[in-house]
């Protein structure tokens, strides 16, 4: 049988986790009837509270491990730098993993849990390939910060407000006279529930307009992305004369094959991206900002919050967007695009 967690328990007795975890510890702010009741339901329904994050408080080694899918993108890249940054700030050191998945992963996760680290910085991705380990993990006590996506339930969050920005962007392109505007992003699963796309999606319904299927590029991650997308869009009897982007990168591999193409970025093609990566910058490509120092300082504030007090109630950290206007974006231009390249 599975063993009893805290979470049974809250919900056998209807008592916060909290209070179960002042009741076991026996601290103040309990009354003696109350904590004779949590004792007496752990021993019925057999929990029996995991010594692990109790111990982790006295064997604290200042380590945090961050696992991540690769350091292709640029965004993961300076995220590393910002979050070294911080932990030196902090007087801790980041251990960094890379990992596709599959038991690669749970070798580097079980490693860094047996007394390697104090907690987790994770890809919200890693936990769709095996939420049964991470919810193992969460049970032993483990602090664990989820990084980007759909806050995951029961588990401490960090997440981009990037809908009101993304909008802003479809309008932006709307008032300057897009009446076709393609989006590419990456596919993987629940890549049209992103904030990206639904921000997308409702500036064309506010528009009483649909968008053709044809004008949504899901495909491979990075500048290969954006190249092929770019092509599959560029053989349309009616290209269009804007794209919004999921990301930076993918952003940078459409304007690398729209230029091979000899179109010139914005008078002939508007393009927009994601993240405020470096080279966005230098390529001048308007984009969604989010901060990566803020978002590290909130990672490490969760992270030092779930240690401190594991029986806290989970909680989500949000990071505002801002949109970036620079110049590849424009007014369409009258012939700008053949009817077929």
């Amino acid at each position: 049988m599975k063993r009893p967690t805290i979470f049974d328990l809250v919900e056998y007795t209807g008592i916060s986790r909290g209070t179960i975890s002042r009741a076991f510890n026996n601290q103040p702010g309990i009354n003696a009837k109350t904590r004779e009741k949590v004792l007496k339901a752990a021993r019925k329904i057999g929990y029996q509270p995991h010594n692990g994050a109790r111990m982790m408080k006295l064997t604290r080694k200042g380590r945090w491990g961050l696992l991540l899918p690769h350091l292709r993108n640029p965004y993961y890249a300076e995220l590393v730098e910002s979050l070294n940054k911080e932990a030196r700030l902090r007087r801790r050191t980041l251990l960094i993993g890379l990992s596709l998945g599959g038991e690669e992963t749970q070798e580097i996760l079980e490693q860094w849990c047996a007394g390697e680290t104090d907690g987790l910085i994770i890809d919200q991705s890693y936990y769709r390939q095996n939420p049964e380990l991470f919810d193992r993990l969460r049970e032993r006590g483990v602090p664990m910060v989820f990084l980007h996506g759909t806050p995951i339930p029961n588990f401490d969050f960090m997440r981009y407000d990037l809908y009101e920005s993304c909008i802003r962007n479809a309008r932006n392109l709307g008032a300057l006279g897009h009446l076709s505007i393609a989006y590419v992003a990456q596919s993987f699963a629940g890549c049209r529930q992103t904030s990206r796309f639904r921000a997308f999606m409702d500036y064309h319904q506010e528009c009483g307009r649909t968008v053709p299927e044809e004008l949504i590029a899901f495909g491979e991650d990075g500048h290969l992305g954006g190249i092929a997308a770019w092509q599959r869009l560029a053989a349309l009897d009616q290209p269009p004369t804007a794209i919004v982007c999921g990301d930076d990168i993918i952003a940078c591999g459409v304007l690398q094959a729209a230029r091979l193409q000899g179109l010139q970025i914005p008078r002939d093609l508007s393009v927009t991206g994601v993240d405020n990566i470096a080279e966005a910058e230098r390529l001048s490509l308007t984009t969604v900002r989010t901060d990566r120092d803020d978002t590290s300082r909130a990672i490490f504030d969760l992270l030092e919050r779930r240690l401190a007090d594991p029986a806290l109630p989970v909680k989500t950290a949000i990071i505002p967007s801002s949109l970036i206007l620079r110049d590849s974006v424009n007014a369409p231009r009258r012939g700008a695009l053949p009817t077929r390249m």
